[in-house]
């Protein structure tokens, strides 16, 4: 029970790595709130759905969050979304969707609960970057570039406010098991197969115990 007593704030949460990491954090005795468009069906302490394409939304989501659970020490910006395609096939709908969601809401949160945790003493911020964030791959320029961001802005507030006791730190996943990684799968016609054996090195994709229960 390493989080006993502590209470998290996870966005994305209805996602498949966010279902995942709110029953996790649970099950190591902390109070979650999550937040998603539509979070209903997740087992949390609190349900703070919303638009994260609303800046007044992400900026008030810290102090709900607190609210409702009676005190904030650690927040997990993982909600994100992927837009495909290269440069030629971007429009401006996708940029305003991709830099909205997997950068401004990242920021708006994280610069809402600086505070929130430093007056609790300290906390950790942990924000979900990706492998193609730190090497980029084809034909995802959006995605690419929002994930890098993430990783820059997670450096830059680790060493700013290390001094106020707050941990902020970057996950940053290569293949993971989700709705949204079968999707691009599908619209690119790829095998499972043939994407384990032509992109990963060890071979094999990291799948969620919920979906691994699911497929056995």
């Amino acid at each position: 029970m390493r989080f006993e007593g502590k209470s998290a704030l996870v966005t994305g949460g209805a996602g498949g790595i966010g279902v995942v990491l709110a029953a996790s954090l649970r099950a190591e005795g902390a109070r979650v709130a999550v937040s998603d468009r539509d979070s209903s069906g997740v087992e949390a302490d609190a349900h703070l759905d919303g638009d994260l394409l609303d800046g007044a939304f992400c900026d008030a989501l810290p102090g709900q969050a607190e609210a409702a659970l009676g005190g904030l020490d650690m927040v997990f910006n993982n909600a994100g979304v992927i837009t495909r395609g290269d440069i030629t096939e971007t429009s401006d709908a996708d940029w305003s969707l991709t830099m909205g969601v997997n950068v401004e809401a990242p920021f708006r949160i994280c610069r809402a609960a600086v505070p929130i945790l430093t007056a609790r003493g300290g906390g950790a911020i942990v924000n979900t970057s990706s492998c193609w964030g730190l090497r980029p791959g084809a034909n995802h320029p959006l995605y690419v570039m929002s994930k890098a961001a993430v990783a820059s802005l997670t450096q830059c507030l680790g060493r700013d406010h290390a001094h106020q006791g707050i941990r902020v730190n970057a996950v940053c996943p290569n293949e993971v098991d989700t709705p949204m990684l079968r999707t691009g799968f599908a619209i690119r016609g790829w095998t499972r197969r043939r994407r384990l054996t032509s992109s990963m090195p060890a071979s094999r994709w990291a799948i969620s115990p919920a979906r691994r229960r699911s497929s056995m």
